[in-house]
């Protein structure tokens, strides 16, 4: 083994042991910035003070993981949204499985078979709010986002026309004059 000179580190030679402590390190960083460690958003001065390193540093390592972290952050909010709208859009489903009775005057009013009068509006509502639940999903999932289509648009203009007219012109005459020496 080698001896090193006092005060210099040594430093893992691994990249992947580098990349991981680097996102540790911007993650602690990230939490410090924004107050989730201990409820306080810290300054990058601070920050660096308290890892041991540059101001410079941190501000490298947040401007490079921080749209990871968001991301993931995102995603983990994604998920608890998608499964709200789970549980909501079950419940919709269970009520309309249920019977709904016209009222008219706070009364349920009776066919003269005596049996209840259906009411469909209730079920009409509920569908709708099936399909606005099913929306959100589909936008927090980024299904309904648009489709790229890549068009080219040739336009023409009049001496375009005339030399295309040209050109099947003489193509006409060649191939006349191929036909008349066979």
């Amino acid at each position: 083994m080698g001896t090193r000179e006092a005060g210099t580190k040594s430093f893992p030679t691994s990249t992947r042991h580098n990349r991981e402590k680097e996102a540790a390190d911007a993650a602690r960083m990230f939490a410090l910035r924004t107050g989730e460690e201990d409820g306080v958003k810290h300054t990058l001065a601070w920050i660096a003070d308290e890892m041991s390193c540059s101001v410079f540093r941190v501000q490298k390592l947040l401007n490079k993981h921080t749209p990871k972290l968001l991301e993931r952050d995102a995603n983990h909010h994604r998920d608890i949204e998608i499964g709200k709208l789970d549980l909501l859009e079950e419940r919709l489903w269970r009520m309309v499985d249920e019977d709904y009775y016209t009222v008219s005057q706070g009364h349920v009013v009776y066919m003269e078979t005596g049996e209840p009068v259906p009411d469909i509006d209730p079920i009409m509502k509920i569908i709708d709010r099936i399909l606005k639940v099913s929306e959100r999903r589909a936008k927090l999932l980024g299904l309904d986002k648009p489709v790229r289509v890549e068009a080219t648009v040739h336009t023409m203009d009049s001496t375009d026309m005339e030399l295309a007219e040209m050109i099947r012109r003489g193509r006409a005459e060649n191939d006349g004059s191929n036909h008349s020496r066979g």
